[in-house]
């Protein structure tokens, strides 16, 4: 039986309520990765953009195979990692005392209003976490410039994950623009799938699971643009420190050359380790550049990237050897150039949190309620002059990437 709205205090909770289900329900990416416990952010009456959360990453451990451990015993290095609440998606909408006093006027509001407002959020939201998850991906496979998606394409995306001790072969997701999801239909239309994966290709142009992967269409994805020097950068410094999370280069041009945040590269003599094993694999480590960065007088800066340099015979070792002075760095695509994104991952390669907001004084008239990790704030504010009311929509949350090795950018 529908509930009758017949006092304007109870108005922000219901909208609230409806709010925070249509925002779950809008969220493709949030709903296929993790979600910060409320244990992380609990006890606290509201937060404000700006603030921060601090998530747990498992402690990672070398094994021993003697029966005397002595020398063996490992400190617990269980890393930390900061969830900024920097992901804010604020709506102001307006409505008159009859639409919220009344069950009916009410639900012809939330159709006309509430829904595409929320539909404005989840695309803001979902836009601004994809392109975080993006440029903190560093493992990336497929030709830059490339339109193929065929199969072996994403098994090489489940290649990266794997070598990188995804212990899980559930839970992993492609998301895929609607152009490379075309051309992957297209490229698997004559293999062997089941007969519910083919009717979908067929009937509603969408993949379903294959691959390793369930494929989801999302139209978010970002483009990204490489700085205008690619060839011809190396290592400034004979001396990387162990744990390093930055690189001094040289060989940019002179006050103008750049690298943006989210380029890709590798650097040479610099390879990948099992995380477990910490034997060399086959292929070079790559990396991100954490922030853009522009030369000085010289061809010179300095690079923030992720991951940080580990070659030391403990838990975190990542990379066979620190790079060497001249070393040549080598990126993904060419220079001033722009890379469509589609992006695989498991879902614990990324976390994410919905923090309530700190609620007005006047809190009779402000309600907030949380739908599957979706926290939606509503504060109702009147005008007596022209009997009308402001109903202000608010999301706040961010996002972390706790297991970037668990993703890899398909780039095309």
């Amino acid at each position: 039986m529908a509930n009758t709205i017949n006092n304007i205090k109870e108005a922000p909770g219901v909208i609230a309520k409806m709010a925070a289900q249509m925002l779950a329900d809008k969220t493709q990416f949030c709903q296929s990765i993790d979600k910060a416990e409320v244990s992380d952010f609990d006890g606290k009456n509201g937060y404000r953009a700006g603030d921060s959360v601090t998530i747990s990453k498992p402690a990672r451990f070398v094994p021993s195979t003697g029966a005397d451990v002595t020398s063996a015993v490992q400190d617990v290095v269980e890393e930390k990692t900061t969830l900024p609440l920097d992901t804010r998606s604020v709506v102001p909408v307006q409505l008159n005392s009859e639409e919220v006093f009344t069950d009916l006027g009410l639900a012809s509001w939330t159709k006309r209003v509430l829904d595409p407002a929320i539909s404005s959020i989840s695309q803001d939201v979902e836009s601004r976490f994809l392109q975080k998850a993006i440029d903190a991906t560093y493992n990336s496979v497929g030709t830059a410039g490339s339109t193929n998606f065929d199969t072996d394409t994403i098994l090489a995306a489940g290649q990266k994950i794997n070598e990188n001790a995804c212990p899980d072969l559930d839970n992993r997701f492609v998301l895929l623009n609607p152009s490379a999801t075309r051309k992957a239909v297209d490229a698997r239309k004559g293999l062997f799938n089941s007969s519910t994966e083919i009717s979908d290709q067929y009937k509603k142009g969408y993949m379903g699971t294959a691959d390793g992967f369930d494929f989801l269409t999302n139209n978010l994805l970002s483009t990204h643009t490489n700085g205008t020097d690619v060839t011809g950068v190396a290592v400034n410094d004979g001396s990387v420190s162990e744990g390093a999370s930055s690189i001094a280069v040289d060989g940019l041009d002179n006050t103008t050359g750049t690298i943006t945040k989210g380029t890709v590269f590798t650097i040479a003599g610099v390879f990948a380790v099992h995380p477990v094993t910490k034997a060399a694999l086959e292929h070079l480590q790559q990396f991100t550049a954490v922030s853009d960065v522009t030369a000085n007088g010289s061809g010179e800066a300095t690079v923030a990237i992720s991951p940080a340099l580990y070659a030391g015979s403990n838990g975190l070792k990542n990379v066979s050897a620190l790079p060497a002075n001249d070393a040549a760095l080598a990126f993904v695509g060419a220079a001033s150039t722009g890379y469509a994104q589609n992006l695989a991952y498991h879902k614990s390669a990324f976390r994410m949190v919905s923090v309530p907001l700190m609620l007005p004084q006047d809190a009779h008239l402000a309600a907030q309620e949380t739908v599957d990790g979706m926290t939606v704030r509503v504060w109702l504010a009147s005008d007596i002059l022209t009997d009308t009311m402001t109903a202000r929509i608010d999301f706040l949350g961010g996002l972390a990437s706790v297991r970037p090795e668990w993703a890899a950018r398909i780039t095309a």
